[in-house]
Order: C-alpha cells, then sequence, then structure tokens
C-alpha cells in the first residue's frame, strides 16, 4: 500500500514539474514575443503553448491592449499628419496675403506708379490685411476654445431675433453672391438658455461659411423646440467629407482662398458643445444642413 502511495506521489510530483516547466517555458516565450513586437514594432500577437485558463487569459488580455495601443497610435499618426498639414497650410494662407501687400507697398514707396495706381494698389492692400486679419482672430478664437478661455454667460436668449439682425448684416453679401435665402422663424420668437455674444459668433460664422462655400441656395429654420437648421447647396459634392466637417484645419478642396483655415466650424461646434448643445452635419445629393440643437428656456431654469 505504502508502495502504490510513493508511486501516486511520484507520479504527481513529475506531472506537476512537467506542468511548472511547460508553463515558465510558456512565459518565457512570452517575454520573447512581447520583446520583438516592442524592438520591431509589428502586428504579431501572443500565443500560448499550454491550455492553462490564466495564462491564455492573460495572453488575450495583453493581446487587447497592444490592440488598443496600435489603434491609438494609427489616430495619432493621422491627427499629426493633419496637424502638420494644417500649420503648412496656414503658413501659406499667411505669408500669401503679406507677401502680397509687401509687393504692392515696394511698388507705391518706389514712386514709378501714378496716383491712380497707388490708390488702387491701396484698396489691394487693405484687402490683403484685413484678410490676415479675419485668419489671425480664427487662430486666437480657436486657441481661446481650446485653452477653455470662453467664459459662458447663460440666459434666455431670443434665437429669432439674433438670426435676423445677423442676416440684415449679411444682407449685400448674400444678394451679390446670388442666394436665393428663404427663412422660417417663429413668429412669436423661441428662447434658448444660451451665451447671447458666443450664439451670436456661431451664427456669423455658419452665415459666413455659406457665403464662402455655398452656392445660389441658403435656408435658415428654427422650430419651437429648439432646433435651428442652416442649409445650402454646395459645389464639387465629392469632395466633401461630411463626417469631417467639425475637425480641426478640415478643409475640402474646393474654393480655397486666403481667408480660410479650416477653423471656422470647429470653433462653432467647440462653442455649441460648451453651451450644452449638440451639432451635426449632413449631406444629401447637394444640399449640405447643420443642425444645432439648444436647450429651451421651458427646459431648463437659470438657476441651473
Amino acid at each position: 500500500m505504502v508502495y502504490v502511495v510513493i508511486c501516486l506521489l511520484l507520479i504527481v510530483c513529475i506531472w506537476t514539474l512537467i506542468y511548472i516547466f511547460r508553463l515558465k517555458n510558456d512565459i518565457r516565450r512570452i517575454k520573447r514575443s512581447l520583446e520583438k513586437i516592442k524592438e520591431m514594432d509589428t502586428n504579431m500577437r501572443l500565443t500560448t503553448a499550454t491550455f492553462d485558463s490564466d495564462v491564455m487569459a492573460l495572453a488575450d488580455e495583453m493581446n487587447k491592449v497592444m490592440d488598443k495601443q496600435r489603434a491609438l497610435q494609427i489616430e495619432n499618426d493621422r491627427v499629426g499628419r493633419e496637424f502638420r498639414q494644417g500649420i503648412t497650410n496656414i503658413s501659406h494662407d499667411l505669408r500669401t496675403p503679406l507677401t502680397s501687400a509687401s509687393g504692392y507697398v515696394d511698388l507705391i514707396k518706389s514712386g514709378l506708379i501714378s496716383e491712380e495706381k497707388s490708390t488702387e494698389y491701396l484698396d489691394v492692400i487693405h484687402h490683403r490685411l484685413k484678410s490676415l486679419t479675419a485668419l489671425m482672430n480664427q487662430l486666437f478664437d480657436y486657441m481661446q476654445l481650446i485653452e477653455g478661455k470662453n467664459e459662458m454667460n447663460f440666459e434666455a436668449v431670443d434665437v429669432c431675433h439674433l438670426i435676423s439682425e445677423e442676416l440684415a448684416l449679411f444682407y449685400d453679401p448674400l444678394t451679390t453672391g446670388g442666394f436665393q435665402v428663404t427663412v422660417d422663424l417663429p413668429e412669436a420668437g423661441v428662447q434658448l438658455i444660451a451665451d447671447e455674444t458666443q450664439l451670436k459668433r456661431v451664427i456669423n460664422n455658419l452665415i459666413s461659411n455659406v457665403i464662402k462655400h455655398g452656392t445660389d441656395f441658403f435656408s435658415v429654420k428654427v422650430t419651437q423646440d429648439g432646433l435651428i437648421q442652416f442649409s445650402n447647396r454646395v459645389n464639387e459634392v465629392e469632395k466633401l467629407d461630411v463626417t469631417r466637417l467639425f475637425e480641426r484645419f478640415y478643409t475640402a478642396d474646393t474654393a480655397r482662398h486666403d481667408e480660410k483655415t479650416g477653423l471656422g466650424l470647429a470653433i462653432v461646434k467647440g462653442l455649441i458643445e460648451q453651451m450644452d448643445g449638440q451639432i451635426k452635419a449632413d449631406l444629401k445629393e447637394e444640399i449640405l444642413t447643420i443642425e444645432i440643437k439648444l436647450k429651451p428656456l421651458t427646459k431648463i431654469t437659470l438657476s441651473q
């Protein structure tokens, strides 16, 4: 009987040693695989030679962590490329009006052109400097936004009155641009909880965006429950990626000009979100619709 027990214990010990050896060997293999993945930056996945549930679970979790890191790295690389391209575009857009204005200044200073031409060139310089100021203002606004320096003063705002005022300011550009403007605003007005100054900036940016990139058709609609819609027809629809419309530095290839940084709609999105609202874009055929949802006065108190 003792002999049988000893044999059984010996078998158990041998089996345990073999199991431990295979387990340690598997752990060493996982370690070597991790070192290889770290050094070569490959997409290799960790596998196990044992059927131990804990080791298999560990390898599976490590694979998930590596998958997440790879996804983050890919996203960081994409954002980095877009950021560098955005900086390149902005640098170009800043340099262009400066170079142009500097050239006209040199011509005027040379004294070789007529007074009439000097006046014409001064107008060009003035336009170039206005373009440069617009670019710098957008950059400043965006930096203020991402640094959280925009203090919100929430109050009841009549969005219909605000839109009517902004449309009046843009009457000449919309008319000369050949836009057929349709306005659908409730006569009684719509009270929303927002920062009036920042909401005015949002509306101003959206109308400016329509004038820059839209053609002939422009519609503004406000519903009683606080839904704001800006719709306009766009050119070269195939070049517009509506899913990226609110990304910083995103610009379609259409109608590139001096005042385009790709920050306008990113600023709009940031301001709306800071006012606890939502914004989205939709493109159907040639009609781009930007939809904003803010909280109506009836659903929130100013004390909140």
